[in-house]
């Protein structure tokens, strides 16, 4: 398996591994607005600070890395606003393997670290935590609704 950098070129193919990976259990994600979904592909990889990379096995992309790059007094963090696997690999090792590749590119690229937000109830959790990364309890989420 190989990690490539991934452009809007690749598009059609990161939408169909994002509505395999997130259309099921504990996410329920529905993309049906496909004007809608190609805004957030927009948003996430068409962006001067974008990093999008792809593992692929063989000519086949089997998972996804989607986020950004933000640069810090102290460093670049490559914070991830998006990773998955298709479902057909996963439980297989291939999103850890993605995991340590993306570690390996991150240090071979001198970043300092990668974050990404998951939520505590979710499976990723625990894949998270398994793989290296470690909840930062200082830090707070915050989210304020615009209707009321």
């Amino acid at each position: 398996m190989e990690i490539r950098q991934l452009n809007m070129q690749n598009e059609k193919e990161i939408m169909e591994i994002i509505k395999d990976a997130f259309a099921v259990d504990p996410w329920y994600d529905n993309w049906d607005d496909e004007e809608i979904f190609h805004l957030y592909i927009l948003d996430v990889i068409g962006n001067v600070n974008s990093l999008a990379l792809g593992l692929y096995e063989g000519n086949e992309l089997v998972g996804v890395s989607l986020g950004r790059l933000k640069h810090w007094f102290n460093g670049t963090e490559y914070c991830i606003d998006d990773f998955c696997i298709r479902s057909s690999c996963q439980g297989k090792g291939a999103g850890s393997l993605f995991l340590k590749m993306l570690r390996a590119y991150g240090r071979k690229k001198n970043y300092k670290k990668i974050t990404l937000r998951t939520k505590r109830t979710a499976s990723a959790y625990e894949f998270y935590k398994k793989n290296g990364f470690r909840e930062i309890e200082e830090d707070v989420f915050f989210s304020m609704e615009c209707n009321i």
